[in-house]
């Protein structure tokens, strides 16, 4: 019983954080990240739907919550397996109010 134990952990792969590396892609309408002193936490967040333009697979509207903005900027929750973090910074206009 123990050696089929140890056969059977040693057949599996062990994911790593880069488990999805193979799907991330970039997003063409991303702003930099603004100065920290610049930021403006949205408190609530604000339901709002975004234009999400993917490096591969095209347009994407996206209903997701605005979490800051700065100046013409909008930091926007992005909870997808194709995107590293968290959020990306927009311009305004590729962001609208639900």
């Amino acid at each position: 019983m123990e050696e089929e134990l140890a056969a059977f952990l040693r057949s599996q792969q062990v994911l790593s954080s880069d488990v999805h590396v193979h799907h991330q892609q970039g997003i063409r309408n991303a702003r930099p990240i603004p100065p920290a002193g610049r930021q403006v936490a949205a408190k609530p967040p604000i339901d709002v739907t975004a234009w999400i333009v993917w490096e591969r697979d095209g347009l994407e509207l996206l209903e997701t919550t605005a979490q800051a903005w700065a100046g013409r900027d909008v930091l926007v929750a992005v909870r997808d397996v194709r995107w590293p973090v968290l959020g990306v910074w927009l311009v305004a206009q590729d962001v609208r109010r639900r």
